[in-house]
């Protein structure tokens, strides 16, 4: 970096605190330093072979800077080999500046040195002329020197006293003459205004910081150092840095052709003034979307952190699901296996229904066949009855033809009757026995179903196959009920025919009619 292009103001603090520094540094050491609001590290420039340690209130992207407190510095005693502050001093609230001077003092094994404007009001009415100047000119407003007004510049007498009380040797040198750094200032701030004359201004200061600084401490000026020598160290000779005051004789006419060069650039920027005005309120405007746009990035990245977060959640949660999920999956895998085991013996109890079906078909079978033998001997008992029938007729017709000869026939009708009675007791004994069967018969068609209907509760796969049992059972049984019906159809007939016979055969008294 070349630090001659610096503005003159900050070339001027640093550069006289770094001389004073190198004329008091012993032969070759490597000197620690602490610059204390230091955060643009500008002292580094100025001394490059040194350490410059930086400590701020401020953040700002110079390496090793520590953030921390000028009244409460965060460092042992006597660490550094210089403390130096660079008009910091009248940026500190008044009741906190003799903290502020006493903590330079504590951390220095060698040197304090306080560089900055100190109140008197030549400096007050120095910087009022500055403000006025950037107010009405370019109407701006400067946050520092508006700062200097609020709290007041810091009294110089009242810094000395702090340091000799805490022990130290105090001098101080005074620096830039107050009507040059009047005008120098309205010119740093007029070229910097305008971003065209940058690049002029930078000359400008260069020729200033190379020609004129080091005579340029004519009283009155704007600034002090104020150097505090810790016991035994050698107090630094401002006239061994600093040339004679008085600026030399060649150089002040270099600044005439200038000077109206500027003027007549500042009558020209006065005319194109509304046009500036117009390219301000431009850039304002853009500025403004600009800003917009920074609160709308923000307001998405507010979202997008906030998605991320929730992103970050729901895999949290995911990662819970799946683990729990693995738990069913495993109890799940375990009701599978207990249910193949219940399936087999599922499958083994339908073996075993269909082995019982086979033996239900068996007994329907054999029903069957039973219900065809009983059939038959129904048949039978049909026929018998039918002879019955016939011979009852060729009875009736017989009695009709021997009623003429009852009477002498009467005891052998009675013991005939006898007869007839005793075979009926028979018929009697056979409709009881054929009951008795049907009965079995519907009794063994009720146990094969109420069988059938408990097993298909335990397995309803085989229900449309147990169903189809069922109605074969059910077939049978309608059978079977229709074979009853015929039994006792046929047993009303035959108590009929008989009571008919028995009424026929019956005594009668005298003169009852044939």
């Amino acid at each position: 970096m070349d630090v001659e292009r610096l503005p003159f103001d900050q070339y001027q603090r640093y550069r006289l605190v770094s001389d004073l520094v190198g004329e008091v540094r012993p032969p070759g050491k490597r000197l620690r330093i602490l610059d204390v609001g230091g955060r643009t590290a500008l002292l580094r420039d100025f001394l490059p072979a040194d350490r410059v340690d930086l400590v701020d209130m401020e953040p700002a992207p110079s390496p090793g800077l520590v953030l921390g407190d000028g009244s409460r510095l965060p460092f042992m005693d006597g660490a550094f080999d210089v403390v130096a502050a660079f008009d910091t001093l009248e940026h500190v609230p008044p009741q906190a500046r003799a903290a502020f001077v006493a903590e330079c003092a504590r951390v220095s094994r060698g040197y304090v040195m306080i560089a900055g404007p100190y109140q008197t009001a030549r400096v007050e009415e120095a910087e009022e002329a500055v403000l006025v100047f950037l107010e009405q000119k370019l109407g701006i407003e400067h946050r520092y020197l508006r700062e200097h007004r609020a709290y007041g510049l810091p009294d110089r007498a009242e810094t000395e006293g702090v340091l000799a009380a805490a022990g130290l040797t105090v001098k101080s040198f005074g620096h830039a003459n107050l009507d040059r750094w009047i005008l120098l200032m309205c010119l740093e701030f007029y070229v910097d205004y305008d971003p065209t004359l940058r690049e002029l201004g930078q000359r400008i200061f260069k020729f200033y910081n190379a020609t004129l600084y080091a005579s340029d401490h004519i009283e009155p000026v704007y600034r002090h150092v104020v150097i505090g020598a810790v016991a035994g160290a050698p107090m630094p000779e401002a006239s061994k840095v600093l040339a004679p005051p008085g600026a030399p004789r060649e150089a002040l006419p270099a600044f005439l052709p200038l000077a109206q060069e500027l003027l007549a650039f500042d009558h020209q920027r006065d005319a194109l003034r509304p046009e500036l005005e117009r390219l301000h309120q431009v850039v304002r405007s853009l500025e403004e979307d600009l800003r917009q746009h920074d609160e709308a990035q923000r307001t998405v990245e507010a979202d997008l952190t906030a998605h991320r977060a929730t992103v970050v959640a729901l895999r949290a949660e995911l990662d819970r699901e799946r683990a729990a999920n693995a738990c069913v999956q495993r109890d799940l895998e375990a009701d599978l296996a207990g249910n193949r085991a219940t399936v087999a013996a599922l499958r083994a109890d339908i073996e075993g229904l269909r082995a019982g079906l086979a033996q239900h078909e068996a007994l329907q079978s054999d029903l069957a066949r039973e219900i065809e033998v009983r059939g038959a001997a129904l048949d039978e008992h049909r026929a018998r009855l039918r002879d019955l029938e016939s011979e009852l007729v060729a009875a009736r017709a017989d009695l009709a033809r021997e009623r003429a000869a009852a009477s002498a026939d009467l005891a052998g009708a009675r013991a005939e009757a006898k007869a007839l009675r005793s075979e009926l007791e028979q018929h009697h004994g056979l409709r009881s026995l054929l009951e008795s069967t049907l009965e079995e018969h519907r009794d063994l068609a009720t146990r094969h179903g109420n069988a059938l209907l408990d097993r298909e509760a335990r397995v309803d796969d085989l229900h449309a196959e147990l169903t189809a049992a069922f109605e074969r059972a059910r077939a049978a049984e309608v059978e079977l009920d229709a074979l009853r019906e015929e039994s006792e159809r046929l047993v009303r007939l035959l108590r009929s025919r008989l009571g008919n016979l028995g009424r026929a055969f019956a005594p009668r008294k005298f003169g009852d009619p044939t």
